[in-house]
Order: C-alpha cells, then sequence, then structure tokens
C-alpha cells in the first residue's frame, strides 16, 4: 500500500541536488526547503497520492506564504494518468504551482512545471470558430 510518506525521499533528494536543505512536516506542510541564496523565500511541495480537489486548495493556500509552492504525486502508467496529467498541467499552470511526479519503482521525479505566474495565450482559432457559429445563428435554440 503506498504512503504520502513514500514519496517524500525521492521529493527530498531532488531538492537536495539542488542545493536546497529540506525538512518533512514543518507545521502543516508536507515537505519545506530553504536555499542558502534565499533562505527567505522557501519552497513548499504539497504530496498527495492522487490528483484531487483537497491537494489544489492546499497549494492555493501555501501560496500565502510562498511563490514557490509545488504539488507532488506518484506517477502512473496508462492513458488515464497521461491524460489526467495532461489536464493538470494546465491546471497548475493557471493557479502558478509547481507540479512534480514521482515513479515510486525507481524513485525517479520529475518537474513537470516550475511554480509562476499565468500568462494566458488566446487561441485565435477557437474564438473565430465560436464567433462565426454565434453570427450564424438564428434566434436562440434554448
Amino acid at each position: 500500500m503506498t504512503k504520502e510518506s513514500d514519496l517524500y525521499p525521492p521529493i527530498k533528494a531532488l531538492l537536495e541536488e539542488q542545493g536546497y536543505e529540506v525538512k518533512s512536516e514543518i507545521g502543516a506542510l508536507d515537505v519545506m526547503a530553504l536555499h542558502p541564496t534565499a533562505p527567505d523565500e522557501p519552497v513548499i511541495v504539497e504530496l498527495k497520492l492522487t490528483f484531487a480537489l483537497a491537494l489544489f486548495h492546499l497549494a492555493v493556500d501555501r501560496q500565502a506564504i510562498t511563490d514557490w509552492v509545488y504539488v507532488a504525486v506518484p506517477h502512473k502508467s496508462g492513458g488515464a494518468f497521461r491524460k489526467a496529467l495532461k489536464s493538470n498541467v494546465r491546471l497548475c499552470r493557471r493557479l502558478g504551482l509547481g507540479l512534480i511526479t514521482v515513479r515510486l519503482s525507481d524513485a525517479h521525479t520529475q518537474i513537470h512545471l516550475d511554480p509562476g505566474p499565468y500568462a494566458p495565450r488566446l487561441s485565435k482559432p477557437k474564438k473565430a470558430r465560436l464567433l462565426k457559429e454565434f453570427a450564424r445563428r438564428e434566434g436562440d435554440p434554448n
């Protein structure tokens, strides 16, 4: 049975490779890391076993502490996980969160997205299609 704590050693190793001092269970935080060059700017990682709304609620709450907030989940195989990962990368981008996956079989970590401000890119083709359909419609079908 996989536990959230199984994610901690690979996440700790990833951050330590980048020069961070890493500790777990600091207050209500799952993981907190400090870099010697920025001791007042913590990195926070929230660990969960699946993508869930509660994970994103926690992560957004952590943004009151720092801009450097990541969510981390186990990497799974299969199309359903790939689809969920793609959708959740988009969601994290919009929320300004980072996303890390951990392959538990060999402790491989992958940073899919670093935290950062959201800069939306508008889709001109989608917008044009919708405007064209709106203009074509007669009346209101509802």
